[in-house]
């Protein structure tokens, strides 16, 4: 027999923690960082107020699973522009695009994804890998012939291209003199740094 709880809204054994996760999301898309709220969460999966804390400690860790699960986006993305057809340096400049367009189209999240969080675990790793194997490959292609190791310049075009995105989502980028969309801009801004 179902409990009242399961009955009402439909959720078995740990589907409410899924669906708190993407209620989260919704939230953050549609009124940002700064006014979720756990209430909120809970009254749109219909259930009590109590019930995320069965799930999640706090709002901090609830914040930290839909963050978990943007990264997990943000790797499938990019795993699938690195293994789309196409030469060395056109991969990194779609790559570069696929980052700013990840924040375009997912700004809640994507702040989220980057707030200080409790911890000290590594995040965004694997992501970061994709565009390291990427920069690997260039410099084995001679396509890159910067100086740097693969390591340390593909940490400067994360970092580049973290700037542009958050630089994006702030204020509109033709305000800071930038032409062209912030994918154009990420393509731009890459061609130039590493000479491609």
């Amino acid at each position: 027999m179902e409990s009242k709880q399961a009955s009402r809204t439909g959720y078995h054994h740990g589907a409410l923690r899924q669906a708190l996760i993407e209620g989260a999301r919704d939230i953050l898309a549609e009124r940002g960082h700064e006014q979720f709220s756990l209430n909120e969460v809970a009254r749109r999966a219909g259930v009590s107020t109590a019930a995320p804390y069965r799930h999640f400690e706090s709002r901090d860790e609830l914040l930290a699973a839909v963050a978990d699960q943007g990264y997990a986006t943000l790797y499938r993305n990019l795993q699938q522009v690195a293994a789309a057809t196409g030469g060395v340096a056109e991969r990194l400049l779609r790559l570069g695009g696929a980052y700013v367009r990840f924040a375009q189209e997912h700004p809640g999240l994507f702040v989220t994804m980057f707030r200080s969080r409790s911890g000290a675990e590594p995040v965004g790793h694997d992501s970061f890998e994709v565009l390291l194997c990427a920069v690997e490959e260039a410099q084995r292609a001679a396509v890159v012939t910067t100086v740097p190791s693969a390591e340390l310049l593909t940490r400067s075009i994360w970092a580049t291209l973290h700037g542009l995105a958050v630089l994006s989502l702030r204020q509109p980028h033709e305000r800071f003199g930038m032409d062209g969309s912030p994918e154009e801009l990420a393509a731009a801004t890459l061609s130039a740094m590493l000479g491609l």
